[in-house]
């Protein structure tokens, strides 16, 4: 430990010396050189040379001439121009005669009578023919052929036309047109008559009355 100490010392006392050597060496070579001249002031004209700014002219703005006034409109009021109205005086000769309003008398002077009423038409009703009830074709069958027109073998169609009263039953049979067998003729007319019924016809008055129908029959063998 104690090795350690003295080497230490050996070291510090060795910096100080070398440290106080170069301060002397420093101030000796200032010395010397202030002595001999060394230092010396340069002038350099350039450095010393002043510098100016650009010169800027600058140039006034000549102010905008005076604004002529505006003259205010004129408002003053407009007076209408008058008119030339000439008077002419009425002529004192004229005269002008009074409107008669007298109430003028009735013509002939008679009573007047109210309108007559005419009465009001009766309701009309719609005219309906006589219906057959149910089928006509039932009225005559096979077993309705005469038995001698069978015989002799007689075909035909016999037209017709019924007189039907307003109970709807068949009060006239009339043969229109004529099959040329009286026979078949006749038999037509007797089982139509016996057999048909009908809706009665209506007239204007709205109530049942008398009607027609008009129908054939046509025979054919069996």
């Amino acid at each position: 430990m104690a090795y350690v100490v003295e080497n230490t010392r050996r070291t510090q006392t060795q910096t100080f010396v070398a440290v106080a050597l170069l301060h002397g060496v420093a101030i000796w070579a200032i010395a010397s050189g202030f002595a001999s001249g060394v230092v010396k002031i340069i002038k350099d004209p350039f450095l010393a040379q002043q510098w100016k700014d650009d010169e800027v002219k600058i140039t006034p703005i000549a102010p905008p001439p005076d604004a002529k006034p505006v003259p205010a409109p004129d408002i003053s009021p407009r007076v209408a121009p008058k008119a030339d109205i000439t008077l002419v005086p009425v002529d004192p000769g004229v005269s002008i005669k009074p409107i008669d309003i007298t109430p003028i008398e009735p013509i002939g002077g008679g009573t007047i009578l109210p309108p007559e009423v005419q009465p009001s038409p009766s309701p009309s009703y719609a005219v309906r023919a006589a219906a057959p009830k149910g089928s006509p074709g039932s009225w005559v069958s096979d077993r309705d052929y005469p038995t001698a027109a069978i015989r002799e073998e007689r075909e035909g169609l016999t037209a017709f036309r019924l007189t039907i009263g307003a109970d709807g039953r068949v009060q006239g049979c009339e043969v229109t047109r004529s099959s040329g067998s009286p026979d078949l003729d006749a038999a037509t007319c007797n089982k139509v008559s016996a057999r048909a019924r009908f809706i009665p016809a209506l007239g204007s008055d709205g109530m049942p009355t008398t009607g027609s129908y008009s129908s054939s029959v046509r025979w054919v063998l069996p």
